[in-house]
């Protein structure tokens, strides 16, 4: 594959380089990709502890009980060279890094060190206090019958070393660290002194925290410099003259000068292993084909595919650089040399330069690349291009594949229709890829014409132009005489996503909430014809929540969906906090329904403000008629702290200009259509009647539902005074930032019905009850409720 020529006349330092200086330091996609993993893991690890709780200490035991099959001398003597590495190792690395002017990576290697330890220690500290016993039990080691460290904090001080300095030229350096962590963990797991689980997550943060820091600092720059690659190149046998920068592309690429010809040269390095790999992973969970460029993970990876890629597509019969040599510059970087074509990317031509003859060669090489199952995936105004000749030549067949599958290769016509529309319009493109592919070829690209099927470069380009891909699709429509659906390729959607995530919540909430729940004593305990009377109210809750929204509506919306959508948002509240889930479901149900954004927008929030005006003036009569004037269960201070701290951070958003402006569009549209109708309703006395009476009717209803509740576990109280206790409680419900208020509105009710005289063990059972029937119950019939709505397009 590699050219031979003459022996080089020129020496390497009279080479002209001509490219702008490259940055000394760079992030690399890579360490965000790892990042991603270590997280992945050691959430992972966190769950096993608490769902295999067994397995885990059961590995521990076995690795303690292998320390009397082991000679005592034997682990001395690792204990001893492991422990006396682990304190000299940070002291050499620092002291090297200083000697070779390395500062600023010093700096990042100590605070990468003492984040790592912090983290550790804070872990350990949690723990061995309010942690779970689930993982107190799989996590903390017994030492002499006394709690031990469960995180290692010096440990990962270590790996957060390791993983800082692990690109530099310290190999021998790194390997003895490496053994003083291994050394240490193999002791500490033998003596007992420490879990699995534990040096587990130690090493997961002494990672975390090394990638952060590099992350955040970016690393050395690993690419070459112009006078290295001229260097190489010299070494292959070409006789350079001048190396210069070309910016066209994603990747660096340099245009070599010789006496005789010019080359084109594509550098690849390290600084971007993993780029695009999380965005295709996103791509291949959400849509059914895989219809964007292929991406490689490493620098081994990316010169196989490009090279493949390049002699597949010119194999094929289309018009490509010719891949003349791949070199290897040194182990972090690599060069392929291409023969150099001089034109314009079809992008930056006008409508009048690109001819009919230039579409024919195009449309002609792409049915060449069909014929042979080649898939190029990049075609875009960028990648296209057109000689000085007029010849079309495809660039970059960096992300295609071979025995490509057919929706590959449709995707492939689609995105150059897509592309050469925007330039030379629909018109002529769709009569020149008829004549030359036919219309059978043509009619299979019509369902791929959509945002998703495109590439990201041609994508940007139809949001400046989007009209473009209407036109064309009824252009094609006009000549074929049929139209086509567009093919579905996505898989999950945001909302199917959310509903996923949904459950998963539900049932982990539910059965860490109700683990330690006796249900035996409750069924003994609970008087059931109270708690089906409990249930009916909660039900009528659901009906006057939507006769109180349909009094904020001008429109006819049918009665039963909306209830439904009440029902709905009981599987919602998992999700987001109460005020949250109740606005945005609202609205999406009356724009479904037909009524105008603006004004759903305005009765929803009308329906908002109503129910405190109503709520309030409530509280305040309800206690001077029962004599309660304690709030009971006010919000704790931390909870306090973190509703402030929302508040502040809102202030701070709407402080940004174009939040700010967004946020007086919102109201300006909000004031010219929205309240105009919102004062036609409040003037019709039967809407004002359904909405003050539905929000007084919710609330009764939640507070006789608690009352039957506290009936059902043989308990009496004021039901005046139980009414502020509900609507201090609710009130928190809505407040404090946690799906349906879990913890808050427990302790507000609990704390309340206390103080009203009922014994605590009776306030919690009831408490309990209430919030089974008004949180739990409501899970499964509005998780089904929001599917069927969802698939029916009502929410």
């Amino acid at each position: 594959m590699t050219e031979h020529m003459d022996a080089a006349s020129t020496s390497a330092d009279e080479i002209v380089v001509d490219e702008p200086p490259l940055p000394p330091r760079t992030r690399r996609p890579a360490d965000v990709l790892s990042l991603l993993i270590v997280s992945g893991v050691l959430t992972g690890l966190v769950a096993m502890s608490i769902i295999a709780e067994r397995t885990m200490t059961s590995i521990t035991a076995d690795l303690e009980d292998l320390n009397t099959r082991v000679p005592g001398s034997i682990v001395g003597i690792v204990d001893f060279t492991a422990n006396l590495a682990g304190v000299v190792m940070p002291i050499v690395l620092v002291a090297v890094l200083m000697i070779r002017g390395r500062i600023r990576t010093t700096v990042e290697l100590l605070l990468a060190g003492v984040a790592a330890s912090v983290a550790a220690a804070l872990v350990s500290e949690w723990l061995t206090g309010p942690a779970p016993q689930r993982l107190q039990d799989s996590l903390v080691p017994d030492v002499a019958g006394a709690e031990g460290t469960p995180v290692p904090a010096y440990q990962a001080l270590l790996v957060a070393v390791v993983t800082v300095v692990s690109q530099l030229d310290v190999k021998r350096l790194r390997h003895v660290t490496l053994f003083a962590i291994a050394g240490t963990y193999a002791v500490q797991l033998l003596q007992g002194d420490a879990t699995v689980g534990g040096l587990l997550i130690a090493t997961s943060i002494g990672v975390a925290a090394g990638l952060l820091v590099r992350i955040a600092g970016g690393q050395p720059s690993l690419a070459p410099s112009g006078q290295k690659i001229a260097t190489t190149l010299e070494a292959a046998g070409y006789q350079l003259k001048a190396l210069r920068a070309d910016p066209s592309g994603e990747y660096r690429r340099l245009t070599a000068e010789t006496p005789d010809a010019r080359y084109s040269v594509l550098v690849l390095d390290r600084n971007h292993e993993g780029a695009g790999t999380i965005a295709r992973a996103v791509d291949r969970l959400r849509t059914r084909e895989e219809v964007l460029p292929r991406q490689t993970v490493t620098l081994r990876d990316a010169i196989d595919r490009i090279a493949l890629q390049s002699f597949a597509v010119a194999r094929a019969g289309a018009r490509t650089p010719e891949l003349r040599t791949v070199l290897r510059i040194d182990g972090d970087s690599a060069a392929l040399v291409y023969g150099y074509v001089h034109g314009t990317a079809l992008g930056d031509l006008s409508g009048d330069q690109v001819t009919d003859a230039m579409l024919t060669d195009l449309w002609r090489q792409l049915g060449d690349l069909r014929r042979n199952h080649v898939a190029h995936r990049r075609l875009s105004g960028r990648t296209i291009m057109v000689d000085d000749d007029g010849r079309i030549w495809l660039l970059s067949p960096s992300g295609g594949e071979l025995a490509a599958s057919d929706v590959a290769m449709r995707t492939d016509l689609a995105q150059a229709l897509t592309a050469s529309s925007i330039v030379a319009g629909p018109d002529r493109v769709v009569d020149t890829a008829l004549d030359v592919l036919g219309p059978d070829v043509v009619r299979a690209a019509i369902p791929l014409l959509q945002p998703i099927a495109l590439t990201p470069g041609t994508r940007q380009q139809v949001k400046g132009h989007r009209e473009v891909l209407i036109q064309l699709r009824d252009r094609l429509v006009d000549r074929l005489g049929a139209p086509a659906e567009p093919l579905r390729l996505q898989r999950i959607r945001p909302l199917s996503l959310l509903t996923g995530v949904g459950t998963v919540v539900a049932v982990y909430l539910v059965g860490t909430q109700l683990s330690d729940v006796s249900f035996t004593e409750l069924w003994d305990r609970t008087d059931w014809r109270w708690l089906i009377l409990a249930v009916g109210l909660m039900l009528a809750n659901y009906v006057t929540m939507a006769v109180g929204l349909l009094g904020f509506v001008p429109e006819r919306v049918p009665f039963w969906r909306v209830v439904g959508a009440q029902v709905a948002i009981g599987f919602l509240r998992l999700m987001a906090p109460t005020t949250v889930g109740n606005v945005a479901m609202n609205i999406r149900l009356l724009t479904k329904s037909g009524v105008a954004a603006p004004l759903a927008a305005a009765s929803v929030a009308a329906n908002q403000v109503a129910q405190v005006a109503v709520t309030f003036p409530l509280l305040a009569v309800l206690a001077v008629i029962s004599g309660y004037t304690a709030l009971p269960g006010l919000p704790s201070s931390s909870t306090l702290i973190v509703v402030l701290g929302l508040l502040l951070a809102a202030a701070v958003v709407g402080i940004i200009p174009p939040v700010r402006s967004r946020l007086r569009e919102l109201w300006s549209d909000f004031a010219e259509r929205g309240l105009p109708r919102l004062l036609d309703v409040l003037t019709d006395p039967r809407k004002l009647t359904m909405a003050v009476g539905g929000i007084l009717g919710q609330t009764a209803s939640l507070i006789l539902c608690f009352y039957a509740c506290l009936l059902a576990v043989g308990e009496t109280v004021n039901l005046a005074g139980l009414a502020v206790v509900q609507l201090v409680g609710n009130t928190l419900g809505t407040a404090v930032p946690t799906p349906g208020g879990l913890g808050a509105v427990e302790a507000a009710l609990t704390a309340g019905v206390s103080t009203l005289g009922v014994p605590a063990s009776a306030a919690v059972t009831a408490v309990l009850v209430f919030r089974i029937v008004s949180f739990w119950l409501p899970i499964l019939p509005g998780w089904v409720l929001w599917t069927q709505m969802r698939r029916r397009d009502l929410l």
